[in-house]
């Protein structure tokens, strides 16, 4: 689910607040979402996942335990549109033209069985809750409007380098001579002399502060540094990757989702805390993950992520 990873969980946090008097999704609202994702895990992971045993859960099997997390999500989904109606966030016409798109596209791409496991949904269930997903992500963004979660290329910079490790500070002096001499392969010195055998090393900026990092994150293309002592240990460094940039693309996205998360948690956490939604409908007790074997629509959260722009 695209805001699972985001949206918190109100178990564990502190409960201040009242409990809502708010209804639930419907049982073939519901299960548009649990279906499509059951069927996106089967087709992962087959449908023996559901029976797997599951330990440090309230929940006994894989199943049950995805059924509380699907409840949970939607529960999340709902608190953020209750705050949406405080802050007046809406779907606007252009945007509600987009959903009511794929809400046409999902719904006429569903099989008789897909329906059926989709708690015999009609397309006017599945604009609800696009709707109803597309304005928690757009009040999840909204509660992050404020955050600065940029991060400089500088500081996501990751580079790979090539070491030379030894106990023996005489011998760290020769290697040194012996490295800097002009076409000397830095790699073969390494492999013959180091004591550690990993030669090729891939640092990541602020991962660590200390002696070695420092001296690698200042070494240029093919630059080879000096002794670093540290710990008993004298390293000599050649730096064979002053940029990975597509490694440090990669972790930059991490890191920014990583500051994003956190904060959206917070807000998220502080506002849940004191808006508790807790959907008690019958259906939720009587889910059967195993029914209509024939259903294989998994694309719900998939079309949306391609085809909506917050």
């Amino acid at each position: 689910m695209l805001l699972a990873c985001s949206l918190v969980s109100c178990k564990g946090i502190e409960i201040t607040g009242k409990t809502e008097d708010v209804a639930g999704y419907t049982e073939a609202e519901s299960m548009i979402v649990v279906g499509s994702e059951r069927n996106r895990y089967r087709q992962i992971f087959g449908d023996t996942i559901w029976d797997l045993p599951l330990e440090g859960q309230q929940e006994d099997t894989y199943g049950a335990y995805f059924i509380a997390k699907s409840r949970e999500f939607l529960q999340n989904v709902k608190t953020l549109n209750m705050l949406a109606e405080e802050k007046g966030i809406i779907a606007t016409s252009t945007e509600m033209e987009s959903i009511r798109s794929i809400s046409h596209t999902f719904f006429q791409s569903l099989s008789a069985e897909d329906i059926a496991m989709m708690g015999n949904c009609t397309e006017s269930d599945v604009v609800s809750m696009y709707t109803e997903y597309f304005v928690a992500c757009k009040t999840a963004e909204y509660l992050l409007s404020n955050v600065n979660s940029e991060i400089s290329d500088a500081d996501a910079k990751i580079i790979e380098v090539q070491q030379i490790v030894t106990s023996d500070a005489e011998l760290a002096e020769k290697l040194l001579q012996d490295v800097n001499v002009s076409g000397a392969n830095f790699a073969y010195y390494a492999g013959q002399y180091s004591e550690d055998p990993e030669i090729n090393v891939t640092l990541a900026k602020s991962e660590q502060d200390n002696a070695y990092y420092d001296a690698a994150f200042q070494l240029e293309q093919n630059q080879i540094s000096d002794i670093i002592e540290m710990e008993g240990k004298y390293y000599i460094l050649k730096c064979v990757n002053a940029y990975d940039e597509e490694a440090t693309l990669a972790r930059k996205q991490r890191l920014e989702a990583s500051i994003r998360t956190t904060a959206f948690d917070k807000s998220f956490g502080d506002y849940s805390g004191q808006h508790i939604i807790r959907f008690r409908e019958p259906f939720w007790k009587t889910i059967d993950l195993k029914a209509h074997p024939d259903s294989t629509a998994s694309n719900f959260f998939s079309l949306f992520d391609e085809n909506i722009k917050l």
